[in-house]
């Protein structure tokens, strides 16, 4: 709800998307149609029309007329999608933050890349990744007019694992050719199927930087686990199958399924915009499970859709943010708070880029030296927060929004 109608706070609303995480490991709901299709699209509209009634017997009638804001992030933007796309009169804004919307892509990007990683020789090494990291900071870390381990602008750099090959014998600080071709994968985009399912490519940055607790962002297990659960469980529905030798060409029409199912990508929200609704997107630059050039790729097309720039600026602003991880981690500002310029958006008519946006570190992310956690301004795409020159780099004043 409106904190301007219950300034206490917000009543919230949540929902499991009809399975258990704890108790059903992989992805094995997907063996049950019904669960299958509560986590495609159904949850949310399923519970919030109990929710909503609820409410409605809590505040009586002060609860008519409030307005409904949906946030989530991974799944949960994909979530916000959903709603945007298929059922636009359920919230008057959607925040979704790295959303997982190009589903299909995204996944079969996990089994390439487990594929290539099985490779005779192949495998990153911590040190190798660690190798990857530093030159790419070495390289790229100070475009932003500041070395400070986050790489505010990744578009601007050009990097190619082969700078990295071994001239001699191997060692930690170089990479053998499949080494070379496995984090070339890493930032390549995915063309399945000759080319029935793509996927865009990733930007630079946070290959080394440690993530919920394990020692490198490449060198977490999710990826994988989450590919296998997606090819055993919800493609081929057979836990059985070596999902590394699974051919998705071989599966069309079971994945074509899952797309009409899953997958959020429909650029056309001229039926959200109608019913006055208002969509902020977000996405972390150093996000190594859903790439932020995904986000950038769909909020681009819904550009195109609405008629050009001009008309999307009515409903729709779309934020990066440099040096964070999935939804957070990371050495950049991972935590900031898009609630409120929402509704200071659909009450007031405030447009969040028209005010200042200020993000910090959580205490998940990597905090400078020191343990003051920086902060920065939080800027519209395409801008990128670049450093003045001087001031003190943990604070956001010493940072201006910049269009490359």
């Amino acid at each position: 709800f409106s904190p301007s109608v219950y300034p206490s706070g917000y009543a919230t609303i949540s929902t499991n998307h009809g399975h258990d995480g704890a108790t059903t490991p992989g992805a094995t709901f997907a063996l049950d149609p019904g669960m299958l299709a509560d986590y495609a699209y159904l949850a949310v509209p399923r519970v919030l029309a109990p929710a909503k009634a609820i409410l409605g017997e809590r505040y009586g009638s002060g609860f008519t007329g409030t307005k409904m804001v949906y946030e989530g992030c991974s799944g949960g933007g994909r979530q916000g999608l959903i709603e945007a796309q298929r059922y636009p009169d359920l919230f008057d804004g959607v925040i979704s933050r790295a959303p997982a919307n190009s589903y299909t892509g995204q996944f079969l990007w996990y089994q390439k890349l487990a594929k290539q990683l099985a490779q005779p020789g192949a495998a990153l090494s911590e040190a190798k990744i660690r190798t990857i990291g530093n030159a790419v900071l070495a390289k790229c870390d100070a475009l932003d007019g500041l070395a400070d381990k986050v790489i505010g602008n990744p578009k601007a750099c050009t990097f190619d694992p082969q700078e990295l090959a071994c001239t001699g014998a191997e060692t930690d600080s170089c990479l053998t050719p499949p080494q070379v071709q496995s984090a070339r994968t890493f930032y390549a985009p995915t063309d399945v199927a000759n080319g029935r399912y793509k996927y865009p490519s990733f930007p630079v940055g946070g290959e080394a930087d440690p993530y919920a607790g394990l020692p490198s962002a490449w060198g977490a297990p999710f990826a994988s686990a989450l590919g296998q659960g997606y090819i055993n469980y919800m493609v081929t529905q057979n836990a059985m199958v070596d999902w590394l030798q699974v051919d998705p060409a071989a599966y069309t029409s079971r994945i074509d399924q899952l797309v009409t199912m899953i997958d959020a990508v429909n650029p056309d929200l001229s039926r959200f915009k109608a019913a006055g609704g208002k969509l902020i997107l977000w996405h972390g630059l150093n996000d190594w499970l859903i790439s932020a050039n995904n986000t950038t790729a769909y909020y681009q097309s819904v550009v195109q859709a609405a008629g050009g720039q001009s008309q999307a600026d009515e409903f729709v602003e779309y934020y990066t943010a440099p040096g964070v991880q999935h939804c957070f981690f990371g050495t950049g500002a991972d935590s900031v708070d898009l609630v409120a310029p929402m509704f200071d958006w659909i009450e007031k008519g405030t447009k969040p880029s028209t005010t200042k946006i200020v993000a910090t570190q959580s205490a998940l992310a990597v905090v400078p030296a020191g343990g003051t956690p920086a902060s920065r301004p939080l800027c519209q795409y395409p801008a990128y927060p670049k450093y003045n020159g001087s001031g003190d780099p943990n604070v956001e004043t010493s940072f201006t929004c910049t269009v490359p």
